[in-house]
């Protein structure tokens, strides 16, 4: 029988309005990298994993309210506040696996632009910490007592090797450690663009909308100062509702931070009118001796001849019709006749800056940067 009271309707509406924002968003990315860039990475994956983990944590946070969640302990029967235990200890599973996920892809957003090795090392060792402290610390909700129904049923005699204080802190632990991810993905996006060849509004748009993860990165903190207080506290059912919310809105603004710069094809194709597509840069070839300048010449500007039994035959394009109709160009030269001859002259200077990557790396990080955003 649902009992809602409280701050049981809030957390209701809160966490399913959050979770209908987030996959309306994570939607709208999938159809840009699917149908305007046609260029899906692990990122997406991630950030639907993410997106996906809404669902679950609502549904059981919308449990545990019916349950009595967001009312005093006092007023609850004891199988209304160890039933809605039980859908807390559960939701916070789904709540840990979306928030690895979701900085994940963000890092995983940045492992595809980014250039510079120490930046790649950066991001995936900060994807092993948060995935593996999120992975303990879910884990250790389920394992610290055996059995595990022991820790939401008082009925059931169990044996627990980590107590309430030492839950705490690993909590608190991997809390920081959530919080302290979020505000290095927001700052390290304005490194990763510093040197790359594109528009400044560009770079600026992008970084700040990453830069969005500071606001993540203060939920966190607010969400790791409700740890200690829920569980050295005698109101479980009441105190616990900030550390959901919190923890719900983290997950969030984290996903939003991921999704908004990669819509921005969509934005052009919608409200710009500019046709939706991905730029791939040609391999670039440093020797001069094999470059070839027809991958990035129209066709109507390019001409063709080939020899046949000693004669040899033109091809004429619109571009070229005019001169060479009035020239008759592929006829035998007759004498007196005027004869046009185009010479073509191409300079290029090859330069090497250690400091810099190479170019045939930088034309292959740089496409992939305008295939992503």
């Amino acid at each position: 029988m649902a009992d809602i009271g409280g701050y049981g309707p809030i957390i209701i509406a809160t966490m399913w309005a959050e979770t209908g924002i987030t996959l309306l968003f994570v939607a709208l990315r999938l159809y840009t990298r699917i149908r305007i860039n046609r260029t899906v990475g692990w990122d997406d994956y991630l950030i639907s994993l993410a997106s996906i983990m809404m669902i679950p944590y609502s549904a059981a946070c919308t449990l545990a309210a019916m349950q009595g969640l967001g009312r005093h302990s006092s007023e609850l029967s004891l199988n209304q506040f160890m039933q809605a235990t039980r859908y807390i200890v559960i939701g916070q599973t789904f709540s840990l696996v979306g928030i690895a996920a979701s900085k994940a892809s963000v890092a995983a957003f940045l492992l595809r632009i980014t250039i510079h090795q120490w930046h790649k090392w950066s991001l995936y060792i900060l994807i092993f910490i948060v995935t593996g402290s999120c992975f303990v610390c879910g884990l250790f909700d389920y394992i610290r007592c055996d059995p595990i129904e022991s820790i939401w049923n008082f009925f059931i005699p169990g044996k627990c090797w980590m107590d309430a204080e030492g839950f705490t802190t690993l909590s608190a632990v991997v809390g920081g450690i959530s919080a302290a991810a979020d505000f290095i993905l927001a700052i390290l996006p304005w490194f990763i663009l510093w040197n790359l060849q594109m528009k400044r509004k560009d770079k600026n748009l992008i970084a700040s909308s990453m830069s969005l993860g500071f606001f993540a990165g203060v939920c966190g903190i607010i969400r790791t100062t409700t740890v200690e207080r829920i569980f050295t506290g005698d109101d479980y059912s009441y105190e616990t509702v900030g550390l959901i919310l919190w923890s719900s809105t983290e997950l969030t603004v984290t996903i939003l931070t991921a999704t908004i710069p990669t819509l921005r094809p969509l934005y052009k194709q919608l409200f710009l009118h500019q046709p939706g597509h991905s730029y791939r840069l040609n391999p670039v070839q440093k020797s001069p001796s094999n470059f070839n300048f027809s991958p990035y010449v129209p066709s109507k500007y390019q001409t063709s001849s080939s020899v046949s039994a000693g004669a040899t035959t033109h091809s004429r394009t619109d571009s070229d019709r005019s001169d060479k109709s009035i020239i008759n160009h592929g006829a035998p030269p007759a004498e007196g006749s005027i004869v046009c001859t185009d010479v073509v002259y191409v300079e290029f200077e090859e330069r090497h800056n250690p400091a810099t990557p190479d170019l045939e790396r930088w034309s292959k990080r740089h496409a992939q940067l305008w295939e992503i955003v």
